[in-house]
């Protein structure tokens, strides 16, 4: 079991299990509440067989559903939708995080986790464009290097934070992550010019300084995770900006390139995959790369876990396959769920799942923080939901002052879709 240990005698169910399915439910609660915000109006009505066939095609409205005895409201099957992808986000998520964690801790091994995030996904990617089941991308040969830089920056991103979970507290890393919109920002106004109104750069005093007055009282702090977490805040947030600038030409047409926000997302992990093997071998040996003939592996076997389970082979590659396949999953949920709100609210439902994550590190692994550590890391947060706000607000602004002096020209044809960058 990933969350509760199990003994000879069976499975038990002990507070940390009691206080997880508590937790469980307020994240539902919370879910329920953050899909609530974006209800829309109903269209013509749908059978239910058309609705559970489409009930993986995220959209922004829906029709009301004929279930033969009665019918379901277009705002209540919409929330079901909704709600159940950003429930399966923040459940693959925090499995990822757990799984991702227990690995780090027994086998100490950030590189290869790293690999391990990206590649164990790979099978199942390819199985989805051989079965035709998603689109395969049609890139061409300056497309594919066009991509070097920003797969580059994505392998950065998560062995910065594979190295800064490792390295510390979950909880706190995750804190420190928090960080990214600020990064995001800035490298935004400097490498495209484009710079935000000043308030938008105002929010992000609150975030820096939470995370700084949490910093200086974190019980487990050490500048290794403090580093990492900011190398990843840079990867991603770098990843975002040149993945917008270079994929918002002509050339770049989502209707030719089959490059939606989940095929983006796989085409970088499989190029990361190749782009983190050397990194592996040069700083943990080719042994990582298998890593049960790893020193490591042989010297946690035998050991015993935070929850006191005894780690075997067999722990140790479950938490290997389930870190990777749900790294893969939570990703593609939450572009299910990008695509069925708007951006503000998927903004607020990251920020919940950050504050969750955080919760769960303390439950599961019983890391605790100190008050101070709790009041920063809340700053820093709120902050982040500030900035959310206050972007949303001017960039909605902005495109009516566009519009209102915009001269009324001429129909033109609809500019092709773009891949949206990855969501954080």
């Amino acid at each position: 079991s990933l969350l509760c240990p199990t003994t000879s005698a069976g499975i038990k169910m002990n507070g940390r299990c009691c206080r997880s399915i508590l937790l469980a439910v307020v994240v539902f609660s919370c879910l329920a509440s953050v899909s609530a915000i974006d209800a829309p109006s109903s269209k013509p009505k749908q059978t239910i067989g058309k609705y559970a066939t489409l009930f993986l095609k995220p959209s922004k409205v829906e029709a009301d559903v004929d279930a033969y005895a009665f019918v379901i409201p277009g705002k209540v099957a919409w929330a079901l939708k909704t709600t159940t992808y950003f429930g399966l986000w923040y459940f693959f998520n925090i499995f990822y995080n757990v799984a991702n964690k227990k690995s780090l801790n027994a086998l100490n091994l950030p590189w290869m986790q790293s690999f391990a995030c990206v590649a164990v996904g790979v099978p199942y990617i390819l199985v989805l464009w051989l079965l035709k089941v998603q689109a395969t991308p049609v890139l061409t040969k300056k497309q594919i290097v066009d991509l070097i830089p920003i797969v580059s920056l994505h392998s950065a991103g998560n062995v910065g934070g594979n190295v800064a979970f490792g390295a510390g507290a979950l909880g706190f890393a995750h804190v420190l992550k928090s960080m990214e919109p600020a990064f995001t920002a800035v490298f935004a106004g400097l490498l495209t010019g484009k710079w935000q109104h000043p308030w938008v750069y105002a929010t992000l005093v609150p975030v820096m300084g939470g995370v700084a007055y949490a910093s200086a009282s974190e019980l487990n702090f050490n500048m290794l995770q403090f580093v990492s977490a900011m190398v990843s805040n840079i990867g991603f947030s770098l990843r975002a900006v040149i993945s917008k600038d270079i994929m918002s030409s002509a050339s770049w047409d989502r209707k030719v390139t089959k490059m939606d926000g989940p095929n983006t997302f796989r085409v970088l992990q499989i190029g990361s995959s190749l782009v983190t093997i050397p990194f592996v071998l040069a700083v943990e040996g080719w042994r990582a790369m298998f890593p049960w003939t790893h020193p490591n592996w042989k010297a946690a076997v035998g050991k015993l876990d935070h929850a006191g389970a005894m780690i075997t082979p067999g722990y140790l590659y479950s938490q290997l396959f389930l870190s990777g396949m749900a790294f893969q999953l939570y990703y593609e949920a939450a572009f299910l769920a990008l695509d069925a709100v708007s951006p503000i609210t998927h903004s607020i439902g990251n920020n919940i799942k950050r504050i969750v994550i955080v919760v769960t590190s303390v439950i599961i692994f019983g890391q605790k923080m100190s008050t101070q550590s709790m009041i920063g890391s809340s700053i820093a947060m709120a902050g982040v939901f500030i900035y959310s706000l206050v972007t949303d607000f001017f960039d909605n602004k902005a495109k009516a002052a566009a519009a209102a002096g915009k001269p009324k020209a001429a129909p033109r044809p609809p500019a092709p879709k773009q891949a949206p960058p990855p969501p954080p």
